[in-house]
């Protein structure tokens, strides 16, 4: 195969040589797949005025493993176009690199039907090599003679090629057929010695054909025949289909692309929002095309990342747009050689980018609303809302407004955000949480503006208001009740798994001050106490040196307490390991603080007087070892006065689960029950 023809040189002349080593690249490395290889062979049938184009090859095949029952794989494509003679092989076909569009090449139209031609680099040939080692071309063509059309026939080997790298011209093996006559014009390329190159099945192979070409002509038929399925009818080449949104569509044939200068680029095809978000690249993005075949293809126009709408635009929006002027006969060649894209920085690319950045906005405007109201749907689909909020609720006006807040919050989910259950599941219970307060509050402001509007409510008005209350707080009850649950399993784990992990007591203590009073519950900390819990630390290191910290609300840091006011009393919590027994240094240091305690509610009256029950220290310790009989004598003291309360890890524990025991036992009823549903147990 001849890369170059050199002409003659004089000795002291100038010559350019290129190395065949060019074909590695231009073949094997721009095409690796085979669609996109049928699709060049498809195309040179195109240019050669061929009505019909039949490709055979195995589908859903791995083109390197030989099955030892069927024949050897072939790829190949047969047309019935114009053909090519021996002379005109020679001249035009085994030439690389020859712009065809240019005097001396094969004409920028195609013989009989005044085609726009496709090719135009003058490497398409070489595609094959990006799959195979071995092309077999078979052309009959020239005027028709008596005897038929003369045929040429000829082998390209890719390893003799380019096995000794020299401008000498590679001598081609001839065929059998090669000289002789055939009844009807026309091409076939037989492919063989394939790379480790997979055929997809036939629905993808199709999709990835058809992508590649935007013809609609009624005089050019491509079907594509399975050869391991051979008494199957063929697969004919269709129209590449997308499933739109309708609302979104954009006619672009009366918006032309505009240069610096003024001048105007016609456009045509559409462009719209996907049904659904496509993750192939088959069925993704904008397919651009000039002269009937794909050039390029872009999710965003080459927008720069952060714009308004650009996780939906680059998910759904999809189109077909047709812009001959990118591979313009008389302009510079803008179309890159593989057809992944184009110079987007030339002028014309520029143009179009800029012209795109507006479709992107006016697309991402018209899909907003209809990819939320489907979204919506799914999200309601995918949580089984309805049919959850109908078994939790009698009231027919909070299913309403679960049903309604699901819209709006599922709205605004990403689409595969919904595959995700955990996320799904989580927002599902917030909403079925906070459906029956805002039937609550809808229905007194519904109450209040009959009221305030001069007409006495109505008795089933009323009725009605207090039934939407009663659902409001056993939905605030149950709430209350699963996170009980919760913290005692919580409890349970750090006890019996971490043992001694008292930081993680001290956060469950702050969450859930009623594990040492059952009658204790979670308060936002008042003013007065922010007040007490400064000032006291303040005096502790003022008046006895102490470096204490005390807690409110759990904080990254180890307290020395944990301080709650209920019921008028303020009590000081403090928690000491699972197993620990109280020694004569922790009762030094408590009694120090029950004398701080003392003195500060006695010198300050007006903040004692915020906690009318006083104080005490409620000290979690599993037992008590002061071996000082004076400090025990003080400790029985302190614990008489109430000052100090004692409470061991069984004990806080059995009191939390005796008061939570309906709780606990309505958790263990709904996993019998759900287990019998798994297993099918009565």
């Amino acid at each position: 195969m001849a890369v170059v023809a050199p002409e003659e040189a004089d000795d002291d002349g100038y010559e350019l040589k290129i190395s065949r080593l060019t074909i590695d690249k231009l073949g094997v490395k721009l095409y690796d797949r085979v669609s996109a290889v049928v699709a060049e062979l498809v195309a040179n049938s195109y240019d050669a005025d061929a009505t019909e184009v039949s490709v055979e090859l195995p589908l859903a095949t791995l083109l390197s493993v030989q099955d030892p029952a069927l024949p050897e794989w072939t790829v190949t494509v047969s047309d019935n176009g114009h053909g090519l003679t021996p002379d005109e092989a020679r001249a035009y076909y085994l030439r690389v690199g020859a712009d065809r569009r240019k005097a001396g090449g094969a004409g920028a139209r195609s013989r009989r039907f005044n085609r726009p031609v496709m090719g135009r680099k003058g490497i398409g040939k070489l595609a094959p090599f990006g799959i195979c080692k071995r092309i077999e071309v078979i052309s009959s063509g020239g005027d028709k003679t008596a005897a038929g059309h003369l045929t040429s026939h000829f082998l390209m080997d890719f390893d003799k090629i380019i096995g000794e790298d020299s401008d000498v011209p590679v001598l081609l093996e001839k065929g059998a057929l090669d000289g002789t006559y055939q009844p009807g014009s026309g091409t076939k390329v037989v492919l063989t010695g394939f790379l480790p190159k997979r055929v997809p099945d036939a629905g993808v192979f199709m999709r990835q054909v058809e992508r590649r070409f935007a013809l609609a002509a009624a005089d050019f038929d491509v079907t594509v025949r399975d050869s391991r399925r051979p008494t199957e009818p063929p697969l004919p080449m269709q129209k590449f289909q997308i499933n739109v949104v309708d609302e979104t569509r954009i006619d672009l044939s009366t918006r032309p692309v505009t240069l610096e200068d003024g001048t105007l680029l016609h456009v045509s095809g559409w462009v719209a929002m996907a049904t659904e978000s496509y993750r192939n690249e088959e069925m993704a993005g904008v397919r651009i095309y000039a002269r009937g075949k794909i050039v390029a293809t872009t999710r965003d126009f080459e927008q720069p990342a952060g714009f308004t709408g650009e996780f939906a635009t680059r998910s759904y929006m999809v189109g077909e747009i047709h812009a001959d002027w990118l591979d313009d006969d008389d302009d510079d060649d803008l179309v890159r050689t593989d057809r992944q894209s184009i110079l987007w920085e030339s002028d014309k690319g520029s143009a179009l980018r800029a012209w795109g950045a507006n479709i992107v906005r006016e697309i991402g405007r018209l899909g907003r609303q209809p990819r939320r109201e489907k979204v919506k749907k799914r999200f309601r689909e995918v949580a089984d809302l309805e049919r959850r909020a109908r078994e939790r609720f009698s009231d027919e006006s909070v299913i309403k407004v679960a049903l309604s807040i699901g819209d709006s919050i599922g709205g605004f989910a990403a689409e595969d955000e919904l595959t995700d259950t955990e996320y799904v599941e989580g927002l599902a219970q917030v909403i079925l949480s906070v459906a029956p307060h805002q039937a609550l509050v809808t229905a007194f402001q519904d109450f209040e503006r009959t009221r305030t509007g001069g007409q006495e409510p109505t008795l089933e008005e009323l009725v009605d208001l207090f039934g939407k209350t009663r659902v409001a707080e056993a939905a605030s009850y149950a709430q209350i009740a699963s996170e009980r649950v919760r913290v005692l399993d919580q409890l349970d784990s750090i006890i019996f798994n971490t043992a001694r992990d008292e930081a993680a007591l001290q956060r469950i203590i702050t969450e859930a001050p009623w594990l040492i009073q059952p009658d204790w519950t979670v308060i936002t900390a008042n003013q007065s106490l922010k007040t007490f819990k400064t000032s006291f630390e303040n005096y502790l290191k003022r008046e006895h040196d102490i470096d204490a910290t005390l807690v409110i609300e759990y904080e990254n840091k180890r307290p020395d307490f944990t301080l709650v006011a209920v019921g008028g009393m303020l009590h000081f919590v403090e928690i000491k390991a699972s197993g620990h027994a109280l020694d004569d240094e922790d009762f030094t240091r408590l009694f120090r603080y029950v004398d701080a305690l003392r003195k500060f509610f006695a010198n300050n009256p007006d903040m004692a007087a915020e906690f009318p029950r006083k104080w005490r220290i409620d000290l979690v310790v599993d037992s008590v070892a002061i071996k000082d009989p004076m400090k025990q004598q003080a400790y029985d003291t302190v614990v008489g006065a109430n000052e100090v309360f004692q409470l061991s890890w069984d004990d806080f524990r059995n009191r939390a689960r005796r008061t939570n025991e309906a709780f606990l036992q309505a958790r263990d009823d709904a996993a019998i029950a759900a287990n019998a549903l798994q297993t099918g147990a009565p």
